[in-house]
């Protein structure tokens, strides 16, 4: 399809679980656009308000595997015109020098540096966790004094048509600002760069070119709901951004373990055929033998409607809820089979074997639930 990924970046602080030190702020009082003349926002008091924590993420990529003669180091910044650089974006979630941005965009980095602009020196940035599979990374930069930070919002009440900002550093304009409303929610069917992964994309129409990913999606509070992630490069306006709260689900894992830890129901899932009458669902299309779905009486062609007290209406949202449980979990899982009522099952969720996981990317990357 043509699929071209943009380097952006959003991210604001939450509190994990555990009742450790938050990591993001939470939107509270949000710096609300006020009315400006004819009843329109006025754009520019928001941007103005959340512009200084949006950075700019420097890379230098690291030479191939096997370039360790420093002759084979020097031919490949000599055919790259000196060490390849990367430019994307990302943006302050914490006072202390937190920062989200997308996995893809210091993805195989060698240096990352983070630009606040302004004249100030680029500050060096540790990648602290990254997952490649919901393209959210976690960098943590000193700066000597507290950093401006953009509050996260709540990307499950994005609503069709809603008006979006877009910040960040397309081509290294630094602190680029472009409107949009958003197109589509739910986009699972797409991947970006072509990498498989579990998506949920916020489509919109405002304008993203390389340079913005990383970078956040706003909505007129001033509150993040979104990273942005990709354009379809043989279009025109058609952006995608990751849901902030997707990423909120996963930064605890990312800053206490540098990665995420998927847990496992052990099934395939797919679209349950629509016709009148039919209840919303996901149908099972696989069990793994000896896996926990199969050890709580899940069976091949049960409908799944609900898990832990949500609504389950696409395979790409029951296995990101499934993926970020946790590990050990007993969670509770709705089904019906053929035309009996809806029970409830409890499942003890187990660790991705390595065979599994392998097993969903390939299916992931061949467009197969």
């Amino acid at each position: 399809m043509g699929w071209a990924g943009v380097v952006l970046a959003a991210v604001s602080l939450a509190a994990p679980a555990g009742g450790s030190r938050p990591l993001y702020t939470e939107a509270k009082a949000p710096v609300a656009a006020p009315p400006g003349a004819a009843g329109l926002p006025e754009l520019s008091k928001l941007a103005e308000a959340v512009l200084p924590a949006v950075v700019g993420v420097v890379t230098t990529q690291a030479p191939p595997p096997g370039s360790d003669d420093a002759q084979l180091r020097d031919l490949f910044e000599r055919l790259h015109d000196g060490p390849r650089k990367g430019i994307g974006s990302g943006f302050v979630i914490h006072r202390d020098g937190w920062v989200l941005t997308n996995a893809h965009v210091v993805e195989g980095a060698a240096k990352v540096e983070v630009d606040l602009g302004n004249g100030v020196p680029r500050l060096p940035a540790k990648v602290v966790g990254a997952d490649a599979e919901a393209d959210v990374a976690l960098l943590k930069v000193s700066s000597g004094a507290p950093l401006p930070v953009v509050p996260l919002g709540d990307s499950d009440h994005v609503a069709v048509a809603e008006w979006v900002l877009v910040i960040g550093n397309p081509f290294g304009l630094d602190h680029s600002v472009t409107l949009g409303i958003v197109s589509h929610t739910g986009r699972a069917d797409i991947s970006p760069v072509g990498r498989p992964g579990t998506y949920d994309f916020i489509q919109t129409d405002a304008s993203i070119n390389p340079g913005n990913s990383g970078g956040p999606v706003l909505n007129l509070k001033g509150e993040v709901i979104g990273i942005a992630t990709a354009v379809n490069a043989t279009g025109q306006g058609i952006g995608f951004a990751i849901p902030i709260n997707m990423a909120k689900e996963i930064l605890a894992q990312l800053r206490d373990r540098g990665r995420v830890v998927r847990s496992w129901l052990g099934v395939a899932v797919k679209d349950a055929p629509q016709s009148a009458g039919a209840h919303p669902g996901v149908v099972v299309s696989e069990v793994a033998n000896g896996g926990p779905a199969a050890a709580a009486g899940l069976k091949v062609g049960d409908l799944i409607t609900g898990f832990e007290g949500r609504e389950i209406r696409t395979p790409s949202r029951l296995r990101w809820y499934v993926s970020t449980a946790g590990v050990g979990r007993e969670v509770e899982v709705k089904v019906r089979r053929g035309t009996g009522p809806e029970r409830s099952l409890r499942v003890s969720l187990a660790e991705v074997p390595p065979a599994e996981e392998a097993r969903a990317q390939a299916r992931a990357a061949l467009g197969d639930d």
